[in-house]
């Protein structure tokens, strides 16, 4: 049992770094699709792919040497089915008669290893009836091409990393684990009266499509600014020039905000979490506006941050003479962010809001569903 729960500690340990990688993926499937995220989902989603990360390592973990594997003798396959009731009756110490041997049968490798792999699917039958609404046929069938994945990667010796199987393809697995599958289905049934609706989450999640809250905002300044750094480097790498040089960034800003905003009312970031650049009264931005809009957003947030590094660089090197006007200059750009953090705030628990730089372009952010109402 300790390499059990030794595999598990494993799973908690990679897993962060795995959810890392589907924070975005997720963001973005979620707000192009509904606008905003439906958190229960997200949540369910993340403990479907840690117990797929679990139950996998269980099947493989603990990995022997291959010098270990290759001296092997052991029998790498049974093809008999229900060969574990067999076991059962041989080596079980149960015995009805006798209650002295009832705890001693329950510990006994003949219950635990038939237990442990009806256990292993029981989570993956939930899963795909409570979240991907899946029938008892298509769990039946999926549970045993699970169980199959699992007895195949066992067989092959890790996909031919071994010289020959490490564990036992067995039959019985195939069966006891789709068995847990049905299982785990079943007891949806039953846990559905207490657990939160998948179906109406994602309902209240397009009951909010039409609002833009502020993470939605943050999202696609952040796949914004990305793009912005990945083609400015690719620009720097084209045209061999510094990767300091400020011209890279402005063309990349240029090409990937300034045109699509102008000529398709979004860039790729909004595109993706469906929301547009409008005037102040809903209706189409004109180029100008976007230009201005854009100074004042990127110019002033990210030319103030930046003041603010360089500043807090000089203060290592600059002689104690210039320190005071450094300070100084310190404080005036901290007090320029904090104004900016605080014009965020309010965009995030407003109603409704419109941020400096919108008020100073005469510029407003709309959702595409708003688009969508209005045209019909």
């Amino acid at each position: 049992m300790s390499q059990y729960i030794n595999v598990i500690y494993t799973a908690v340990f990679f897993f962060p770094f795995l959810a890392l990688l589907l924070t975005l993926p997720i963001l973005l499937v979620n707000y192009h699709r509904y606008g905003a995220l439906p958190k229960w989902n997200i949540f369910v989603l993340y403990t479907f792919v840690f117990y797929m990360l679990c139950a996998y390592f269980l099947t493989i973990l603990p990995l022997p040497s291959r010098s270990f594997v290759a001296h092997l003798t052991t029998p790498t396959h049974n093809f008999v089915p229900l060969m574990f009731i067999t076991d059962f009756i041989k080596y079980n110490p149960f015995s009805l008669f006798h209650p002295g041997t009832w705890l001693a049968a329950l510990k006994a490798p003949t219950v635990i290893q038939p237990a442990f792999n009806i256990l292993l699917t029981v989570p993956f039958g939930f899963y795909l009836h409570y979240y991907f609404q899946r029938s008892w046929q298509q769990t039946l069938l999926l549970s045993f091409c699970l169980s199959l994945f699992f007895e195949m990667t066992q067989y092959t010796g890790l996909y031919g990393f071994y010289p020959r199987p490490y564990r036992l393809f067995d039959v019985d697995d195939l069966l006891l684990n789709t068995t847990g599958g049905l299982l785990g289905y079943w007891i949806t049934n039953w846990l559905r009266r207490i657990l939160p609706s998948p179906q109406k989450d994602q309902a209240h999640a397009l009951s909010r499509n039409r609002s833009i809250s502020g993470l939605r905002r943050l999202t696609a300044l952040a796949i914004d600014w990305l793009l912005i750094i990945f083609v400015s480097s690719l620009i720097s790498i084209i045209l061999q020039s510094n990767n300091d040089d400020w011209t890279t960034t402005l063309m990349a800003w240029f090409i990937l905000i300034i045109i699509p905003e102008i000529f398709f009312q979004r860039s790729i970031g909004m595109q993706l979490v469906r929301i547009r650049v409008t005037n102040k009264f809903g209706h189409r931005a004109g180029w100008y506006q976007v230009i201005i809009r854009n100074l004042f957003s990127y110019g002033i947030i990210g030319g103030t941050f930046y003041a603010t590094i360089k500043l807090l660089d000089l203060t290592g090197t600059a002689p104690q003479s210039q320190l005071s006007l450094i300070h100084w200059g310190i404080l005036a750009t901290t007090l320029v962010l904090l104004l900016i953090v605080v014009d965020l705030l309010i965009d995030s628990f407003a109603s409704r809001h419109r941020l400096f730089f919108e008020h100073l372009s005469g510029t407003d952010t709309k959702s595409r569903a708003d688009q969508l109402v209005n045209s019909k």
